[in-house]
């Protein structure tokens, strides 16, 4: 198998990342697409439920972070997800994982179109979506032709986006009086789910904002110095849960069982005196997405190109070039359309979210890591592991069966 560092054009002196520029970029994986949707979760599951299954997903991937980089860390030639999974259970395991690892990666990618699709008509309501999704398009292939190191820069205003949402939709509620949209006359809230049909429809909200385990290994294997990956770690998730708070929390007091899948939705239709400021994150989290797309399907890309490198076009770098530029292009011409074809934001989060996200970011690793390291482990190492996966997939399974048959 070819060496990661020979599928990118830069030398590997160029193309390793800072351990700021790695903070940015796992940030800019963690808050996305699960920071909008934080109020509606909370309305779905109350306060109580939803904190502790907030703080649970934390703590359980941020562990499975470290883990799955100590997994990929087990032998020298082991490059991406699916790699991993090949190690640990050989050729089948390998492919059965490679799904769950594609789909979540596609997933989340065709969220990331949805979002800027409806950031963009809250500001062009005139304009048709699917118009809007197109435009989309001409911007997100060249993006994805660019190296991982360049998109720290753009996955800086990701991060900005995200710091200025929570700040924004705080400045929001001091500044409103009247329902909905105050803080200082907040909306009534649930300390339980009001309605607990509803409550599995949060368990893939929830847990969206820490997903992203497929993308690590590209993100430590580009790092200049790996060995404080773990550190890049704690101080992104130290920053997101802040983040995720002020967001979550602000938005479900504002707007209650009035919470829409977008927070963005909430504050663009309930209030004008801040339209201006209002405007302005509009357009960073429509902007925001672009970064994180690409990074988002590096691992795709990366999975395709060190296979099409130990296939017969290795000895040809212009074939290979051609061959590199048409998948990534044909990948994300696949992902707007389906993100035309099916627009439901909330929707796509609550179904990837508990399907996927669970599995890719907390079940697999563990599974790696069992599988890997298992007779090196003290027995409460096992037992909480396994707790780990009994609890995620009991979290999965409902969250993913209950949209299904309450469709």
């Amino acid at each position: 198998m070819s060496s990661l560092l020979e599928i990118d054009e830069d030398t590997p002196a160029k193309i390793k990342s800072t351990f700021g520029q790695s903070i940015i970029n796992f940030c800019n994986i963690l808050m996305g697409i699960g920071t909008l949707s934080l109020p509606l979760a909370f309305n779905y599951s109350g306060w109580f439920i939803g904190l502790l299954v907030l703080f649970f997903s934390m703590i359980v991937t941020n562990y499975a972070a470290k883990i799955l980089i100590r997994c990929l860390s087990y032998k020298e030639g082991l490059y991406t997800y699916p790699d991993i999974a090949a190690l640990a259970f050989g050729n089948i395991g390998k492919y059965v994982i490679l799904v769950f690892f594609l789909l979540e990666v596609i997933g989340a990618s065709i969220a990331l179109v949805i979002l800027i699709g409806d950031s963009l008509q809250v500001l062009f309501p005139d304009i048709s979506l699917i118009l809007l999704k197109i435009g989309c398009w001409v911007v997100l292939v060249p993006l994805t032709i660019i190296d991982i190191k360049y998109l720290s820069y753009c996955s800086l205003l990701g991060v900005l986006a995200a710091v200025f949402l929570a700040i924004i939709v705080a400045i929001n509620g001091f500044t409103q009086n009247e329902q909905p949209g105050s803080l200082l006359n907040p909306m009534q809230t649930d300390l339980w789910p009001s309605n607990w049909n509803n409550l599995p429809f949060s368990f893939g909200l929830l847990v969206a904002g820490y997903s992203g385990h497929a993308i690590f290994p590209s993100i430590y294997l580009k790092m200049e110095k790996p060995e404080k990956f773990s550190s890049v770690v704690d101080t992104s998730y130290a920053i997101s849960i802040v983040v995720y708070l002020i967001t979550g929390v602000c938005g479900y007091l504002m707007f209650g069982n009035q919470a829409r899948p977008e927070v963005t939705q909430n504050i663009m239709s309930s209030s004008d005196h801040l339209k201006i400021l209002n405007s302005f994150i509009v357009w960073l989290v429509a902007i925001s997405p672009l970064a994180k797309f690409a990074l988002s399907l590096h691992p795709v890309n990366l999975y395709l190109e060190i296979r099409y490198r130990s296939s017969q076009c290795a000895s040809n770098d212009a074939f290979f070039l051609f061959m590199r530029f048409l998948s990534r292009t044909l990948i994300s011409t696949f992902i707007v359309f389906i993100a035309i074809v099916y627009p439901n934001f909330d929707k796509m989060i609550e179904l990837i979210g508990s399907l996927l996200f669970y599995t890719i970011s907390a079940i697999f690793p563990c599974m790696f890591y069992l599988k890997l390291f298992g007779n090196k482990l003290r027995w409460w190492d096992w037992l909480f592991n396994i707790v780990i996966i009994l609890v995620c997939s009991v979290l999965s399974i409902l969250g993913t069966l209950w949209p299904i048959l309450n469709m």
